[in-house]
């Protein structure tokens, strides 16, 4: 992977934008297909994990801290937004193969009718938006851990900010636990989107790295 990278960088910032945009373009036609799962995902697990509505700040708050360091990356370092882009659109691409051979979903979300305080109506808005399919791996938690990763190694070789890495890091944790205590997710979603990121990670970043953490 380490190769690949070095021989797209002339132009790899732009390049890696292609599978990047026909993996999103794969999510949103299996979300339009893909109505009713064949499989629905539950641990007993989930019965123990409390819904906190709480949780849907740090639940929305991903999707700044998604695109904000591969916005900041594109311009500021080549090689790092390929590394970023790369874990994204594969992950992505994983997580669209195993929703295509296993539609999957799960049946967690509680009843919101009645619930009208604000944190109730956004994760309302989300469940109106994102369907409860095509869950397992979860994207949240990969693209949380792309971002965290992408930071940190950023961080260590050019800005070396003590307190960016920790802040980082508590922040991908907030992120990736929101998808099971706001019921998007089961906890099996979650289990599966951190495998996919451990191996995207070793494949984009190499064994010889420090951890993420």
């Amino acid at each position: 992977m380490s190769e690949l990278i070095v021989k797209i960088k002339p132009y790899g910032r732009w390049l890696v934008l292609i599978p990047l945009m026909l993996s999103g373009l794969w999510f949103s036609l299996l979300e339009k297909k893909i109505l009713i799962p064949e499989y629905i995902l539950h641990i007993r697990l989930d019965d123990y994990i409390p819904y906190i509505p709480l949780f849907v700040i740090p639940y929305v708050f991903w999707y700044l801290y998604v695109a904000v360091p591969a916005v900041f990356l594109f311009f500021a370092s080549k090689h790092e937004f390929v590394k970023t882009a790369l874990f994204l659109a594969l992950g992505m691409m994983i997580a669209c193969t195993i929703y295509t051979l296993f539609p999957n979903g799960q049946t967690l979300r509680p009843e919101l009718q009645g619930y009208d305080e604000p944190l109730a109506r956004l994760i309302r808005l989300i469940y109106t938006n994102d369907t409860p399919n095509n869950s397992a791996p979860s994207i949240h938690v990969i693209y949380s851990v792309a971002a965290h990763a992408a930071i940190i190694h950023y961080n260590n070789r050019r800005r070396k900010i003590a307190w960016l890495n920790t802040i980082s890091f508590i922040t991908a944790v907030l992120c990736i636990l929101s998808t099971v205590f706001i019921k998007q997710h089961s906890a099996v979603d979650l289990i599966f989107g951190l495998v996919v990121s451990a191996v995207l990670y070793l494949l984009i970043y190499g064994f010889k790295n420090k951890t993420i953490n």
